[in-house]
């Protein structure tokens, strides 16, 4: 019968019985840092507190950006050109230009769009409908061209598109409409960069303060760490509850961050229900998605770990040099 071992001061056996005693320590180690944790309150609250407003910024920016993305993605895309014809062209000559565009290979589609067209949808758009014969009766002539709503083929080919349109004879300028949507989409890349690069900022800080905390535990507990290196305990023994101590202040901080995300999202959803009502629009703020969430909490936890990583080895360096 094999006998049992002893590594570092502790204990090993062989087998299944090895395997449920490395269980027994690491799960005692796993509940007595939580009990550390509460043993000093005030303390551990405050750490918490502090790694959860860390953690909410981020995760806060993202989640708007994402609700920001799925506003943006409910709107109608405007893929048109807006070509404006010269004031004296007349509604003939301006059919017969529709007709001819809609040959080139560019265009999937032309829609004249007559002045007094134009002017109703203007006015409806301003919500004067009820003043809109009364505008036209005081105009002398039509203030509106011709327009023609020219939908391309393919938006890769919107600037070319754009130059041969407006050296046609009759036009007088072209606007393009997806323009704005454009701008917008590259905001918000660049707004989920900065988002990324503050994610990872905020990372390390969560990794520094946790480090920080458990430097300071180290301290007050630094002659008992001693006496348990001079009987021998191994460097991982010592370390352990160390780690369990980073990993809980890092679960309970990314938790904590998440369910203040949460909360606010409820205390908005009436008011951006009331406004989006406004706009005759059904949108309702999107909570973060589970793949987020889980990388929040165990991403803090993980950060956690490895600041107590590495300030328990520094100090054991010094120990054992």
């Amino acid at each position: 019968m094999a006998s049992p071992r002893r590594h570092g001061g502790i204990e090993a056996l062989p087998g299944g019985a090895g395997i449920r005693a490395w269980a027994r320590r690491h799960a005692y180690s796993f509940l007595s840092s939580l009990g550390a944790l509460t043993r000093q309150p005030i303390a551990s609250a405050m750490t918490l507190i502090v790694l959860a407003v860390a953690l909410t910024l981020p995760t806060a920016l993202h989640v708007a950006l994402e609700n920001v993305r799925a506003v943006s993605q409910n709107w109608e895309r405007l893929d048109t050109l807006s070509v404006f014809l010269d004031q004296e062209i007349e509604e003939e000559p301006a059919r017969r230009l529709g007709s001819r565009l809609t040959l080139w290979e560019q265009i999937a589609a032309v829609d004249p769009i007559s002045p007094e067209q134009g002017l109703a949808d203007l006015t409806g758009q301003l919500a004067l409908d009820n003043v809109a014969e009364e505008l036209a009766s005081a105009l002398p002539d039509q203030p509106l061209p011709w327009v023609l709503e020219v939908t391309p083929e393919d938006t890769v080919v919107v600037s070319s598109l754009v130059s041969r349109l407006e050296r046609e004879e009759g036009v007088s300028s072209v606007v393009v409409d997806l323009k704005w949507l454009e701008r917008l989409d590259a905001m918000i890349a660049v707004l989920g960069q900065l988002i990324g690069l503050l994610a990872v900022l905020f990372a390390v800080g969560v990794a520094f303060i946790i480090a920080n905390t458990i430097r300071m535990d180290i301290q007050n507990r630094r002659e008992e760490i001693e006496v348990m290196a001079l009987v021998g305990a191994t460097p991982a023994f010592i370390r352990r509850p160390f780690l369990y101590t980073g990993l809980w202040y890092g679960l309970i901080g990314g938790t904590l961050a998440w369910l203040t995300v949460r909360f606010g999202l409820i205390a908005l959803s009436g008011p951006v229900g009331e406004l989006s009502g406004s706009y005759n629009a059904d949108f309702q703020l999107r909570p973060p998605a589970i793949e987020i969430i889980v990388l929040l909490i165990a991403g803090s936890g993980l950060f956690g770990v490895l600041g107590s990583w590495l300030v328990v080895n520094q100090h054991l360096k010094r120990i054992n040099p």
